[in-house]
């Protein structure tokens, strides 16, 4: 079966189509998933895209702890939750299609003497759109020895490659003009 000049045309305008449109799945795609971690009063936890999560305070009786959600340092969501409560960060798209950017359950509070932890799972970010790329980061995260400096490192397993749209529009241009010349 050959394919005339024209077929050759629509077939790379729909890979540049595609190569071009943003990724319908990219808003599904979990950049942090369903995995937990826990917080002392006054730590922060990193995520992906420049936003952080910090455990600001737990009530004296031990039932309810205040977090804040910050992106670039701006808070854009805080919150007192209870054990079992979920707390979610919705985004809107032109105004109309929410989307769920977080999602935290409260799995446990514990208040002691010294410090108050607040333990979350199941955890889940997803990607947005118009922020920064996923990138690895480095988060500091609470151990159970006695140093406090403990960190640790999580990467984007999820992540995307760099410039890929960009090198599988130049290899569709090279196969369109290689094709092209033998029509």
């Amino acid at each position: 079966m050959k394919i005339g000049r024209n077929g050759w045309q629509i077939i790379v305008i729909i890979l540049l189509v595609l190569a071009f449109v943003p990724d319908i799945q990219a808003q599904e795609e979990a950049l942090f998933n369903g995995t937990g971690f826990y917080l002392s009063t006054g730590q922060t936890w990193t995520f992906h895209q420049d936003y952080s999560f910090t455990l600001k305070n737990v009530d004296q009786s031990g039932e309810r702890g205040w977090v804040q959600l910050k992106l670039n340092d701006t808070v854009v969501k805080s919150g007192i939750l209870s054990n079992n409560e979920v707390f979610y960060y919705n985004t809107s798209t032109n105004g109309s299609n929410e989307t769920v950017i977080f999602s935290l359950k409260v799995s446990g509070i514990y208040s002691g003497e010294d410090t108050d932890v607040v333990t979350f799972f199941p955890v889940f970010q997803y990607y947005q759109l118009g922020l920064a790329e996923p990138t690895p980061i480095h988060t500091q995260t609470p151990d159970n020895s006695n140093d406090t400096q403990g960190t640790s490192d999580h990467t984007n397993a999820g992540g995307k490659i760099p410039g890929f749209h960009a090198i599988t529009i130049a290899i569709i241009i090279c196969i369109y003009s290689i094709l092209l010349h033998r029509t």
